[in-house]
C-alpha cells in the first residue's frame, strides 16, 4: 500500500466512485446521505484497518467510528459507521470484499432494528435518570446512587438514551454496536 502524497491523490477517480460528475473530489456530504453500519469479518493481521480505512478515504467517504473485536481463532469483526448515499456504499461495500484478507461484508441502516447496540453512562452521584419512554430499550444501573446505567437496544434508543443522559449532566459514556445475530 503507498502513502498518498498530493492532497489530490487521496481521492478516487470518476469511474472509481460510480458517481458522475465528482471529478475525483471526496464526496460533499447529502442531506439524502444514510448513515450505514458495515460488519467486515477480517483477518486479524498488520495493515488490514489501514487497508479498510484507504478504502473509505480514496472514494471520500468518512468513517464515524470504527471499532475492532477479535476471538481467539476465528476471524476479526471490525464495525464501521458511515454515511453516504445507497449507490456510494454498495460500491464500498463491493471494494471491501475484495480486499484479500475480508472474508465477508454485511451492511445495514444504521436505523435497521436489527443493529443493536449498548451503552454504558455515567451520571453524577444524586441523578435521578430514566431512558426516554420512545427509546425501546432495556436497561439497569441506579443512577441516584452512583451506579453506571447500561442501556441495550436498537441502534438509533441506545443513541436517543445516551443523548438524554448527556443532557442529564452525563459525565462519561461507551457505546457499542454490538455484532448481527
Amino acid at each position: 500500500m503507498t502513502v498518498p502524497q498530493e492532497p489530490q491523490d487521496c481521492f478516487a477517480s470518476d469511474a472509481e466512485l460510480d458517481e458522475p460528475g465528482t471529478g475525483g473530489v471526496a464526496a460533499v456530504p447529502d442531506e439524502d446521505d444514510e448513515r450505514w453500519v458495515a460488519f467486515v469479518r477480517a483477518d486479524d493481521t498488520t495493515g488490514t484497518i489501514a487497508a479498510l480505512a484507504a478504502v473509505f478515504a480514496t472514494r471520500g467517504v468518512s468513517i464515524g467510528s470504527l471499532a475492532t473485536g477479535h476471538q481467539q481463532g476465528a476471524p476479526g469483526l471490525v464495525v464501521v459507521t458511515f454515511r453516504t448515499g445507497e449507490r456510494r456504499q454498495r460500491l464500498l461495500a463491493r471494494t471491501v470484499e475484495r480486499l484479500p484478507m475480508v472474508g465477508g461484508v454485511v451492511v445495514r441502516r444504521a436505523d435497521d432494528l436489527g443493529v443493536r447496540a449498548a451503552a454504558v453512562v455515567h451520571l453524577p452521584a444524586g441523578t435521578a435518570f430514566v431512558p426516554p419512554e420512545h427509546a425501546a430499550v432495556r436497561w439497569s444501573g441506579d443512577t441516584m446512587a452512583g451506579e453506571p446505567l447500561l442501556v441495550e437496544g436498537a441502534l438509533a434508543d441506545v443513541e436517543t438514551a445516551v443523548a438524554a443522559a448527556r443532557s442529564a449532566g452525563a459525565t462519561a459514556d461507551a457505546l457499542l454496536v454490538q455484532p448481527p445475530a
